[in-house]
């Protein structure tokens, strides 16, 4: 999904960045045609500036090289994409690519493939969960540029928290009782939620999440769906009775249309806790003029059972259109690689606030000290599995409405909905 960069925050950060980390050796760029356009999308103004810093540099470093970079807004980009991708026709010679589009990308031929040496380079040193959607019949057809993460850290209103009484859980039990403790009525309805998982996102990474710390897996060997065991009823129960019984959040951030998010709405005080990702700590400062730390924390999640395992879909990506001059492939695979050197593409994840796709980037106490928010988060990037060949739009789609559906009584078991739910998920 879009993700909004800690724009405010690491302003200064990108700045210095971008004089000291992007600088280095210069070398001879490919012969041949060396004018390249790359795509990006243009919703995040400091990942503009952090693609146009890399560029100058890599063109201050290569005189003879000119690339162009066209932006798009995120709303049309996807779309504009898919027409210059599989026509082969127009477009760009570079891709900024959302991960979970490569799953239609990476077959279809649309793609070159990674050179060898490229290839190895990032099964070996990026976490193998962050490329998935890029692979195709064993090969790869474009490189990760960051660990897209949604469960195993919880943003925590502070002030909600304090004037609850309530505290940071320890374990997932305890999440459910500092989760009643923040939460509170007002002539039948909730007015504060104290844990607000129901969202787009929220529904399907917690669950299978829980599924997947319990031993178990909602995939079978050959790819397809199950989502009818018995550690998949016992989560998906654990779930729904925390809308139903519990009441510790309701059924709104599904239902109601609404473009409002649970992490804004609890910025806006409204929410006591919300799983998500990192990429939305920023939105507190920026909009809403908390200060982290204080009115607002980031810590991680306790997870269900035993095993802190999780799902994840490739994130934010790059690579290069295959129906462009072997001249032009070259050059663009050289800018690749120096986009993709550890203190280039550190310096991008900085800029966008995203957890790096590679491992020593993301470990390294650089990264840390320089992105503390994502603390709770390192120790668990391990745990990730990446999602599946599949339309994950559909995937989410699916589980959010039988969910919303079973929660309002309009199944008669928790085995009739998740029956039915793994025949829509493996029709889809």
């Amino acid at each position: 999904m879009k993700k909004k960069s800690l724009a405010v925050l690491l302003t200064v950060l990108l700045t210095f960045l971008a004089v000291s980390a992007l600088s280095g050796c210069g070398k001879k760029s490919a012969g041949g045609s060396n004018e390249l356009t790359l795509w990006t999308h243009n919703d995040e103004d400091s990942w503009n500036e952090s693609y146009q810093n890399i560029v100058s540099s890599y063109m201050a470093q290569h005189p003879d090289v000119k690339i162009n970079i066209e932006s798009f807004p995120y709303d049309e980009y996807e779309s504009k994409v898919q027409t210059a991708l599989m026509s082969k026709e127009g477009g760009a010679d570079i891709y900024e690519l959302w991960g979970g589009w490569g799953v239609d990308y990476a077959p279809s031929g649309a793609l070159a493939k990674l050179p060898e040496s490229m290839e190895e380079n990032v099964r070996d040193k990026y976490f193998e969960n962050t490329y998935g959607a890029l692979e195709s019949n064993g090969a790869l057809y474009g490189i990760p540029m960051e660990y897209n993460i949604e469960c195993g850290g919880l943003i925590i209103n502070n002030n909600v928290l304090a004037a609850a009484g309530a505290s940071v859980p320890t374990s997932w039990d305890d999440l459910k009782v500092q989760a009643k403790k923040g939460t509170t009525e007002a002539n039948g309805e909730v007015t504060i939620k104290g844990f607000d998982f129901v969202n787009w996102d929220g529904v399907m990474y917690l669950w299978t999440s829980m599924i997947l710390s319990q031993g178990s897996n909602y995939l079978n060997p050959d790819g397809s769906f199950n989502v009818t065991s018995p550690e998949a009823k016992k989560a998906w129960d654990e779930l729904a009775k925390l809308v139903t019984d519990d009441k510790v959040t309701t059924l709104a951030g599904l239902d109601d249309g609404s473009d409002i998010e649970g992490y804004q709405e609890l910025y806006a005080g409204q929410a006591m806790m919300v799983p998500r990702g990192p990429w939305c700590i920023a939105e507190g400062m920026n909009d809403f003029g908390l200060e982290y730390g204080k009115d607002y924390s980031y810590v991680e999640m306790p997870f269900y059972a035993g095993e802190k395992k999780f799902a994840t879909e490739t994130g934010w990506s790059m690579g290069v259109a295959s129906g462009i001059s072997e001249e032009k492939q070259k050059l663009a695979f050289d800018f690749l690689e120096y986009f993709y050197s550890d203190d280039v593409i550190l310096s991008h994840n900085l800029a966008c606030g995203q957890i790096p796709a590679k491992k020593e980037v993301a470990r390294s106490s650089e990264y840390v000290e320089k992105f503390p928010y994502a603390k709770p988060l390192i120790g668990i990037l391990d745990g990730g599995q990446f999602i599946g060949e599949f339309n994950t739009d559909v995937f989410k789609e699916n589980v959010n409405n039988v969910f919303s559906a079973y929660c309002k009584g309009q199944y008669e078991s928790t085995d009739a909905a998740l029956s039915e739910l793994e025949q829509k998920l493996n029709d889809m």
